[in-house]
């Protein structure tokens, strides 16, 4: 600002048009060594793009550029363009330039004239100027601040209101270009690490042709990314004031300079959420980014880092939720909805009962076999049997259907059997659509697959259990048609069952025994009957069977028939195998001492031998009591089956342990002689089937059991003929004999207990048998 009796601090420029010269030449004279004189002003071609501060003119030259001043001073507005007329008419003033003062006048200097006289009205009409021109600085700046706040308003707005951060900087870009009027906005993120080029994600304004090579220049950041870098790095605004500085290509300067885009500023959005970024503005007025606009723009990328942490964040918090979500309501294995998401879907069919008729079915679906695998194979195996067979479920049913895993190698499937023509409920309908999917479920899993190395098939059993007849809450519905399961299970597996009330009970009585079984083991509450085993020609009595039973509260005694097959499902197979075996051999060890020199059998469950049967294990149960030796080991023939190669290394590291190997039920598998011969065993049980059909006339069992016998004679195998009930069996058996066999059965003894098994012994040693053969305890 100049002060208020010195001219100015800079020239000031005078448009100066005089009809006499000579009043030209004294005016150049008083004033060309303070101010800058245009004579040729009001002839110039290019008067529009020159600024001048002040007009001197006289009457003639007002006349003739009379409608050209006019046009300065509406240009000028709202700034004040400062006129003097000079006047040289004598006495009145002119009555021309009375007439304009006011309105293209702003002041008239009568000549003659001192020259103090001339430079104070032209300093006061330069001070007019001045303090015009601070007014409408004054003015614009407070315009710029009311546009400003007004920008900001309207993208504080857009940060409140946004859903998504391609929605927050989108739009406000798009507020920025269109409230200021700037001509070109962009915000860009740099990846992860700080180094990284910067990606131009949005822009907008007229000058959004810069983008594509803004762009490339950011990749091979060019002098415009290290602008940008610094500013991210320095969290300070960089401003460009000649803004072909920073672009690097020619295309660039040339599409800025087709913009007239002369300012810049980079504002670095430094947010705690990955990644940061800035925002970038484009002008075409030079200086327009001042103090003032500065501020506000920063407070503006303030407000944009807030909402883009809170987007981020919320973001952050939704994948989470839906993390949270997937993982408690999605099985991890298989990916299937597990059993919290069957809850909730029950339910919501459950509470649609009240207005809708409901056309859903349970199902509820067991493989049949998987243990062996799993336990055969390792859980890596299983995992991916399980995996495969999800998929193959998903495929069978239809869209509609909901597939859930509940664990293990148990999967349920909702059935919605909601017809497409709207027909009413049918129940039977319903029943029948049940069976058909469930049947298509089995033979879609029972189709073989491959895991581990090995090809595997398997079956299922599948329980149904009905919308509401069944059940009104979810549990019951799954409950009732895992009981239907088991009894499809019972019934041979690979078939589907429908619930019904009788199975409730059965099922109530079997968790019962569940507990009971486990209390028995706890408490060693079985115990061991023995079958005696003896020569068919003298009936001496050689080894002892041992034969789990499990004696009740009220007298009964369970045979195992009864309670196994709940063993082997629950896996207490081992523990009770164990104890078996041992007691087994602590019993023998009890009647060696007593003279009563005879070998023990003891079967062998499949799932004992897997998975990692363990030779050494067996051996250590028995040798504090006796030799291996004198225990045989019986394992069916169907066992052997299993996995022939795993088998034969097992039966022969027990054989190495010192134990005997026999092949119980032999006949009704499908060995083969050659595999036979490779096998560690010692003695084949002829199946009781066999021993039945002996006496029966036309059966040609004799030559069979004549065959097995030969057959072991062969292999130098003993052979043991089970289920002999009749004397007249026994004699056949003789009579089909090739070598010594022994036999066991009814006709001789039941199995009975140790008691009355060493009694049994002791009078067979002195061959007085008759009358206790008759008096044993029941089986």
């Amino acid at each position: 600002m100049m002060a208020s009796t010195g001219p100015p601090q800079a020239p000031s420029r005078i448009a100066v048009a005089l009809a006499n010269p000579f009043n030209g030449e004294l005016l150049e004279r008083l004033l060309g060594q303070t101010f800058q004189l245009d004579h040729g002003f009001f002839d110039s071609h290019d008067r529009h793009t020159q600024e001048v501060d002040l007009v001197v003119l006289d009457v003639a030259c007002l006349r003739h550029h009379h409608k050209l001043v006019r046009e300065l001073r509406r240009n000028a507005n709202p700034m004040v363009l400062p006129v003097l007329l000079v006047d040289e008419s004598r006495g009145s003033p002119h009555p021309h330039a009375t007439q304009e003062l006011g309105k293209n006048v702003d002041d008239i200097l009568r000549i003659p004239t001192t020259r103090e006289e001339l430079q104070a009205r032209i300093y006061n009409l330069l001070r007019l100027r001045t303090l015009a021109r601070k007014q409408d600085d004054a003015r614009r700046q407070l315009v710029g601040v009311v546009s400003a706040l007004r920008t900001l308003s309207a993208c504080d707005s857009i940060v409140v209101r946004s859903k998504s951060e391609s929605e927050l900087i989108k739009d406000l870009c798009q507020t920025i270009v269109d409230e200021e009027g700037y001509n070109l906005a962009w915000i860009g993120f740099q990846g992860t690490e700080g180094d990284s080029a910067l990606d131009i994600c949005t822009w907008a304004g007229r000058a959004h042709e810069l983008i594509p090579d803004l762009k490339q220049a950011m990749v091979q950041k060019a002098a415009c990314f290290d602008m940008v870098s610094q500013s991210i790095r320095a969290h300070t605004p960089h401003i460009v004031n000649d803004i072909g500085d920073t672009l690097s290509s020619p295309q660039l300067r040339e599409i800025a300079k087709a913009h007239q885009l002369t300012a810049a500023i980079v504002l670095p959005l430094n947010t705690e959420t990955e990644p940061a970024g800035c925002l970038a503005i484009y002008s075409s007025r030079t200086g327009r980014f001042d103090h003032s606009e500065r501020q506000l723009l920063e407070r503006l990328a303030a407000n944009l880092v807030f909402g883009l942490d809170s987007l981020r964040t919320h973001t952050v918090r939704e994948q989470q939720a839906a993390e949270i979500h997937y993982l408690a309501y999605t099985d991890e294995l298989t990916g299937l909805p597990n059993r919290r998401h069957l809850i909730d879907y029950l339910n919501g069919i459950l509470t649609a009962l009240k207005t809708q008729e409901a056309h859903y079915a349970v199902l509820f679906i067991d493989l049949d076999g998987f243990k062996l695998i799993n336990d055969g194979l390792g859980h890596e195996v299983g995992d991916e049997v399980l995996r495969q067979l999800g998929q193959r479920l998903q495929a069978a049913v239809r869209d509609s259907d909901l597939v859930v895993r509940q664990g293990g190698d148990e999967f349920l499937v909702v059935m919605d059997g909601t017809p497409r023509d709207g027909a009413p409920r049918d129940p039977a309908t319903i029943v029948d659509t049940a069976h058909r999917l469930a049947s298509r479920i089995i033979a879609h899993l029972s189709e073989p697959l491959t895991a581990g190395g090995y090809t595997h098939r398997l079956s299922a059993s599948v329980g149904i259990s009905l919308v509401p007849e069944h059940g009104r809450a979810p549990i019951l519905l799954i409950e009732n048609a895992d009981k239907a399961m088991y009894e499809a299970k019972r019934r041979g597996g690979g078939q589907s069952y429908l619930f019904s009330n009788n199975l409730a009970n059965n099922r109530q009585q079997r968790f019962s025994m569940e507990t009971q079984l486990h209390q028995a083991l706890e408490h060693k509450q079985f115990e061991l009957y023995y079958q005696p085993v003896f020569e068919l020609d003298t009936c001496r009595i050689v080894a002892a069977e041992a034969l789990i039973r499990w004696p009740q509260e009220d007298g009964e005694v369970l045979a195992p028939s009864v309670f196994m097959p709940l063993v082997e499902e629950l896996g207490l197979i081992k523990p009770v195998g164990d104890w078996v075996l041992e007691t087994a051999a602590s019993q023998l060890r009890d009647w060696h001492r007593q003279g009563l020199y005879l070998s023990m059998a003891v079967n062998l469950s499949i799932n004992q031998l897997y998975p990692n049967g363990d030779a050494k294990h067996f051996a250590d149960l028995v040798t504090p009591y006796i030799a291996p030796s004198w225990i045989h080991l019986e394992v069916t023939e169907n066992a052997l089956m299993e996995d022939p190669i795993e088998t034969a290394a097992l039966l022969k590291a027990l054989h190495d342990q010192g134990f005997q190997i026999a092949i119980d039920d032999f006949g009704t598998g499908y060995s083969s002689l050659s595999r036979l011969q490779h096998l560690s065993i010692q003695t084949l049980k002829i199946d009781r089937s066999f021993v039945h059909e002996l006496s029966r006339p036309g059966s040609k069992s004799g030559a069979l059991v004549s065959t097995i016998q030969q057959m072991a004679s062969s292999l130098n195998l003993h052979t043991i003929a089970e289920g002999i009930e009749t004397d007249q069996q026994r004699q056949l058996l003789i009579e089909t004999s090739t070598g010594k066999t022994w036999g066991q059965g009814f006709w001789f003894s039941p199995p009975i207990s140790a008691q009355s098994f060493e009694r049994l012994a002791m009078a067979n040693t002195s061959n007085d048998v008759s009358d206790l053969v008759s008096s044993q305890d029941p089986p």
